[in-house]
């Protein structure tokens, strides 16, 4: 009786497997499965982005992923991408009018600004009115001063317009 060589055969046997199996690679971390996109923001984006994403991190109750900055920029482009239908305008201001004017607590501080052309000032008054509970709940300050279109102004828009001076 022929001796058979059992350790060659399963060298080998492993070798076909492995052939066959597709390498596994370690999954790749979050932002290495996006692509680069920059945008210019305004400084007081820039600030309440911040502020916001270390608040949603302080507040979480499962800590098995990081919420930055760029998290909350993906679900502001989702949202608008959701919204398409909606979007009408010509301008920024319009346009963030057109998409934000049925949203329960929109509180984009340019909406509290200026009127976009074609809005009527108490439709944006109401808008404002909604985001005040929210922008409140945040720790912001009330507004203080009427603007042009009758909405009044956050004391950071201002500021922002007497070049930082109160």
């Amino acid at each position: 009786m022929a001796r058979v060589d059992l350790a060659g055969k399963l060298s080998d046997a492993r070798a076909r497997v492995a052939a066959e199996t597709p390498p596994t690679a370690p999954p790749a971390p979050m932002f290495a499965q996006l692509a680069r996109k920059d945008a210019r923001i305004r400084d007081d984006q820039v600030t309440a982005l911040a502020a916001l994403a270390d608040a949603v991190m302080r507040r979480r109750r499962f800590k098995a992923e990081r919420i930055t900055e760029n998290t909350l920029i993906r679900i502001a482009i989702d949202l608008l991408l959701a919204n398409v239908d909606r979007l009408r305008g010509s301008t920024e201001d319009e346009l963030r009018y057109s998409v934000t004017s049925g949203l329960p607590k929109s509180g984009s501080p340019a909406l509290t600004d200026s009127a976009p052309s074609g809005v009527p000032a108490p439709e944006l008054a109401m808008a404002a009115a909604a985001a005040a509970p929210d922008a409140l709940a945040r720790g912001a300050v009330a507004p203080a001063n009427p603007g042009p279109s009758g909405v009044r102004q956050s004391p950071a828009i201002l500021r922002h317009r007497n070049g930082g001076f109160p």
